[in-house]
């Protein structure tokens, strides 16, 4: 008996080790057709440095876009999120989310970028703050990934991750044209944002250090 006990405990390890973790994301595949979830924002009529521009325009969030569509549109469902800029201008947003997370514990997001530029300064870019939503710090974080420049690039994987200082995180988006002329899209599809699992231990950790500092973090996922 105990020998079946045994194996039905190492059974049960194995499956939940073997499922996913939470999606922390609202909206991340954008199959709601809208951008529920998320907070628009842009620095209109300022550049990314605060400065003000001699022609500002705006980013426009459109699902499904109409600037320069990637093939296929979307990697999976109907949706994909388009930011676009189709007027001559200087323009600088995009979207974010604030999420809740636990402190020291590593997080990863993943998700597919494209992106359409006709001009050296135009960029898409998907990133995380470590803390709540700061324009002026998602231009200089280093957790992003970008596309940018006079290219088109269709559809490509990204992966991120964080250990967070503090007990929010934001995940954001941003469009960039600069100058006087152009037009620019980027798409973003399947944002997710799930926290990176934990090796399984078979049996407590004889060091009670290890074990109040588990029990510590499953207090603050239970809140």
């Amino acid at each position: 008996m105990r020998f079946v006990a045994f194996v039905l405990l190492i059974f049960s390890l194995f499956i939940l080790r073997s499922l996913p973790a939470a999606e922390l994301l609202k909206n991340g595949d954008f199959e709601s057709g809208d951008i529920t979830g998320w907070k628009y924002w842009e620095t209109f009529p300022w550049d990314g440095d605060g400065s003000p521009v001699e022609s500002p325009t705006h980013v426009t969030i459109v699902i499904p876009g109409t600037i320069g569509n990637p093939i296929p549109p979307t990697t999976s469902g109907f949706f994909a999120l388009t930011q676009q800029v189709g007027s001559n201008g200087t323009a600088r947003g995009g979207l974010y989310q604030e999420v809740k997370v636990i402190v020291n514990t590593p997080y990863i997001l993943t998700g597919h970028l494209a992106f359409y530029g006709d001009d050296i300064g135009d960029f898409t870019i998907v990133g995380i703050l470590d803390g709540t939503w700061n324009p002026a710090l998602a231009f200089t974080t280093i957790n992003k990934n970008y596309i940018g420049g006079n290219t088109t690039s269709s559809w490509m994987e990204f992966s991120l991750m964080i250990i967070p200082s503090k007990d929010v995180i934001t995940v954001f988006t941003e469009t960039r044209q600069d100058w006087m002329h152009g037009h620019v899209a980027g798409w973003y599809d399947n944002l997710s944002l799930r926290p990176v699992p934990e090796p399984t231990k078979l049996f407590p950790s004889q060091n009670p250090k290890d074990n109040s500092a588990r029990e510590e973090k499953q207090k603050q996922a239970a809140k």
